[in-house]
């Protein structure tokens, strides 16, 4: 029989290979906070919004492999807590004895230009061979890039494989869990210039970070889960509390 130190050295392992931050290694679904409404600066509606989340993901892990989608689309504004039950999923997955990746899209497409680099001693395949063929894969901060044909060209070639690779009879799994904080619809804002004048500032939506064809794709890929409430890093952390 393993001992127990041996059992969680491999699950340190686990973890290690899976290259989940250190700053969410605390992040599971027991942390992830959702009685905070309040009245002042927490609706009901808001407070709903992050149960909902939680408990979905929740019954999307029970239920893996053997849901009808292959990933889930957490979107919402910055500090809503979409990394952290991204992590809770995977860290969850990793204990089931399932392979998995953690991966922030700035940082990956940062890596793959340096890779071009004549100096690099990687190269853009050996960059990718992860993040195509992991069970599961969480990508972190979808369309924080400024878009250009290069990036949206990549991240069409990483989600596409992944689409395309996994088995429709689960012998060959693929789930992509991906988080952004753009969302579907355009939010308009009026500023003032430095000349006093007036000018109303569109925001990207999600499609056009990532492109109208890529955006379609991960309607049939994955769930879109919309994730609402005020920013929890900037309202409780005074209190002692983070969230990622």
């Amino acid at each position: 029989m393993p001992c127990d130190c041996g059992m969680e050295q491999r699950a340190e392992r686990v973890v290690e290979r899976a290259r989940i931050p250190k700053r969410y290694e605390h992040c599971d679904f027991e942390s992830y906070v959702t009685d905070l409404a309040d009245g002042k600066n927490y609706s009901t509606q808001e407070a709903t919004s992050l149960k909902y989340a939680k408990s979905m993901l929740q019954g999307f892990v029970r239920e893996y492999p053997g849901g009808d989608q292959a990933g889930i689309l957490f979107i919402g504004p910055p500090g809503v807590g979409k990394s952290h039950l991204a992590v809770a999923a995977l860290r969850e997955l990793l204990k089931r004895g399932h392979g998995g990746y953690f991966c922030e899209y700035g940082a990956l497409l940062r890596e793959i230009q340096n890779s071009y680099r004549s100096d690099s001693e990687v190269s853009e395949i050996k960059l990718l061979e992860p993040i195509l063929s992991a069970e599961v894969l969480v990508l972190d901060d979808l369309g924080c890039i400024k878009p250009s044909d290069w990036v949206r060209d990549t991240i069409a070639y990483i989600l596409n494989t992944r689409y395309v690779e996994a088995s429709h009879n689960l012998s060959q799994p693929r789930c992509t869990i991906l988080t952004t904080n753009y969302l579907d619809s355009s939010d308009e804002k009026e500023i003032a210039a430095p000349n006093g004048r007036k000018v109303v500032v569109h925001k990207d939506k999600l499609a056009d970070r990532i492109g109208e064809r890529m955006r379609s794709r991960l309607y049939e890929m994955c769930r879109t889960v919309e994730v609402f409430a005020p920013d929890f890093r900037r309202e409780v952390r005074q209190a002692g509390r983070a969230r990622a």
